[in-house]
């Protein structure tokens, strides 16, 4: 569809967007036939970005999609400093891994291009890979322990031009690689993303030769103005309000840090302010303003954009994002970010797709309040190892198989089972088989991790285990283990869903693993073998010696809706599956199951009976209980919730009719609320025990027990007031 803005005929504009998506792509796909490392060739930690003239990004690749939302913060800087000295020019290229201008963070190297007609400028073309490493004190470079700054971590990039005139300069390729550990695989990604790049601007000038210069670039305008007006008009059909949501990122027992969004709708817009946000730490934990929009850009696009080119320069158009400088999602200098991507990114994703969740299920229409989706798997467990392979050869390698996390469930479904992270929807794990051919390891499991997904009436989806140990060698001397989200789940669930498992990793030392080997046995459970066992925290850097066994668990997506309201044929099938334990079943969704795995329906009616009761007789009484509306005239919101006139006074309330408080005001108030340590939210949250910061609270509905709302607060934090929906007259 075209707009009145442009001449551009609706034909032209549709051949020339898929060319120009499919450029992108092909790009994507140029970078995986040239790298070797496994990174981009079996997990595709990377991602593609074109840019107007003047940075703007139009369209942006599905894989790991924050490391190329920042590209236009990069390119407009070189626009800005670097076109008098040293200039660009046709054939150059720049690479950059400096958060304060557009990465992600320092492992997350950019190479962006000019792409010229003659003298011509007429677009950028970028591309980011995570690298195994990139220097500072810790082999991996993300998880540096104790660092203060940015000076105690791998040194960022500044844009430099390391192509000139199509031929790579072989002095700054020397200043890159002399930083890192694994040279020879960051020499080989170089030389995949200049060709990706270069791949990219020839499909772009092929274009502009074949249609024309000024009607390509009137196509890339195109493209920006026709996504916002398609956004807008999407806005437009959903509620006005306000919704907030917190996360916590538990760094140690008694060590918190805290993320705050509030998110108003109105009309055809999005505000998310991220103001209340807690003060920026020394390093590690933060990110910069480009990793902030970056990770919102990442839940607004596949959420909001389904069905349309994503494209980031549209979205700006439309969304607000506000920020404190000083804080952890816009930290200044010089504060570290080298875990950025796996701590500060993932949680404003993660915050995102939570408040963007709680706006569609309010919607009136299905299509749209069935495509409310609560929160997917917020950070995996994260490890590199790094030593002597079984050849004899020096290896270096950053595992992400735990990034398998599960999907948050949606209105009309549930959760993809080990879906990944939303902010990569073509994401990938490799095989078993080709972690133990590159490294020195023999995998014991690798499976989907029973109750993890979190319970609702449609299920989160699963996250994942795995265990391993060192194979072929006497041991591995490094191993650096780190991740967030030990304690506090902040994969939160939608209208009543609970949130998903939390994190956890540990190492069984010197355990009995060999000799149960020799016997003929390969044990598939760490409870099946003896040893000393050590639970991770939030992140450790130390060794794996022979007959260590390593594991780690990577927790499943948020629930969407009352777990009681499930079908409890489709509970029956989860535990037959092994997604949920018979426990779970029992517990959350109030089916019982007669010992075979099937059915009991009579069982189950008088279990799930009980539960409301129990909830009704558990609640705290509402601060401000009102009486009860007859449904007939209701105006629904969502799932839960609906609107009603009295006495010319709109008031939200229950479906139920149960009348919860002033339309524009949080409707918790009128809810009945059960606070219960955190791990009450499932058998998966927090499976070592680690602490008692935090409260799982469920917030239950006074007439007819419909669990309505659920938050993870920290103890003795106050309720969220998390919608504000609907305006009084």
């Amino acid at each position: 569809m075209t707009t009145t803005k442009h001449a551009l005929d609706p034909v032209t504009l549709e051949i020339l967007t898929n060319r120009l998506w499919i450029t992108n792509d092909e790009a994507a796909a140029t970078l995986r036939r040239v790298s070797g490392s496994p990174v981009a060739t079996e997990i595709c930690d990377f991602n593609t970005a074109l840019m107007r003239a003047d940075g703007e990004a139009f369209m942006v690749g599905t894989y790991m999609s924050p490391l190329s939302m920042g590209h236009h913060f990069i390119v407009k800087s070189i626009i800005r400093d670097y076109s008098e000295n040293p200039g660009f020019g046709p054939g150059d290229m720049f690479i950059c891994s400096d958060p304060y201008r557009g990465n992600t963070h320092q492992n997350d190297v950019t190479v962006v291009a000019p792409v010229h007609v003659g003298d011509r400028l007429i677009a950028w073309t970028g591309i980011s890979v995570h690298q195994v490493d990139v220097g500072g004190p810790v082999y991996g470079s993300q998880a540096s322990v104790g660092a203060t700054s940015i000076f105690q971590e791998a040194l960022p990039m500044p844009p430099m031009r390391i192509v000139e005139g199509g031929v790579l300069r072989r002095d700054l390729e020397e200043e890159y690689l002399i930083r890192s550990r694994t040279r020879d695989l960051n020499a080989l990604d170089l030389r995949a993303k200049i060709a990706a790049n270069g791949l990219a601007r020839d499909r772009i000038v092929e274009c502009a030769e074949r249609y024309g210069v000024d009607t390509l670039v009137e196509a890339i305008d195109a493209i920006i103005d026709v996504g916002e007006e398609r956004l807008r008009r999407r806005l437009s059909k959903l509620p006005d309000g306000t919704w907030r949501h917190r996360s916590y990122m538990d760094e140690a027992p008694g060590r918190t840090h805290d993320f705050r969004l509030e998110m108003t709708k109105s009309g055809d817009r999005l505000t998310l302010d991220f103001g209340e946000t807690g003060p920026q730490a020394g390093a590690i934990y933060n990110c910069t303003r480009g990793g902030l929009v970056g990770g919102v850009l990442s839940s607004v696009l596949p959420i909001l954009f389904y069905g349309m080119p994503w494209c980031p320069a549209s979205a700006l158009r439309v969304v607000d994002v506000l920020s404190e400088p000083g804080t952890l999602v816009d930290a200044q200098w010089p504060a570290g970010t080298c875990k950025a991507t796996t701590a500060a990114i993932a949680t404003v994703n993660t915050i995102t797709n939570v408040c963007l969740g709680k706006l569609m299920a309010t919607a009136s229409e299905d299509e749209l309040r069935d495509r409310s989706m609560a929160a997917w798997m917020t950070a995996a467990t994260v490890q590199e190892l790094g030593g002597v392979d079984q050849r004899g050869e020096p290896f270096g390698a950053t595992m992400l198989d735990p990034m398998a996390g599960g999907g948050g469930a949606r209105g009309d479904r549930d959760g993809i089972d080990n879906g990944g992270v939303v902010r990569a929807v073509k994401l990938r794990i490799a095989n078993v088989e080709t972690y133990e051919f590159r490294y020195p390891l023999l995998y014991l499991h690798r499976r989907r991790l029973v109750d993890s997904g979190g319970a609702g009436a449609n299920r989160g989806g699963v996250g994942v285990s795995l265990m391993f140990t060192p194979h072929g060698v006497d041991g591995i001397p490094t191993n650096v283990m780190h991740s967030i989200n030990y304690q506090a789940p902040a994969t939160a669930g939608i209208a009543g869903g609970h949130p998903g498992a939390t994190n956890s990793m540990a190492v069984l030392r010197g355990s009995d693993l060999w000799e149960h080997v020799a016997a003929g046995r390969l044990p598939v459970d760490l409870e099946t073998l003896h040893g000393e066992l050590e639970v991770i925290p939030m992140m450790a850097s130390s060794d794996l010696a022979r007959g260590d066994v390593y594991r780690s668990a990577t927790g499943g997506g948020g629930g969407w809706g009352d777990p009681l309201e499930r079908r409890a044929q489709a509970v029956a099938a989860d535990v037959l599956a092994g997604a949920v334990s018979e426990d779970e079943a029992r517990l959350l969704y109030g089916v019982v199951l007669d010992g075979q795995g099937r059915l009991d329906a009579g069982a189950t009616e008088d279990r799930r009976g009980a539960l409301r009761r129990e909830r009704l007789e558990l609640a705290a009484a509402p601060r401000a209980p009102l009486g009860v509306e007859p449904v007939g005239g209701a105006e629904p919101v969502g799932h839960a919730l609906a609107l009603y006139r009295v006495d010319g006074e709109q008031l939200v309330g229950c479906r139920c009719g149960q009348l919860l408080g002033a339309a524009g005001t949080s409707h918790k108030a009128g809810l009945g609320v059960i606070e219960e340590p955190a791990t009450a939210a499932g058998r998966g949250v927090d499976p070592f025990r680690l602490g008692t910061d935090f409260v799982f609270r469920r917030y239950v509905c006074p007439s007819c027990a419909l669990l309505v709302e659920t938050e993870v607060a920290r103890r003795g934090d106050p309720p969220l007031a998390d919608a504000e929906i609907g305006r009084t007259p």
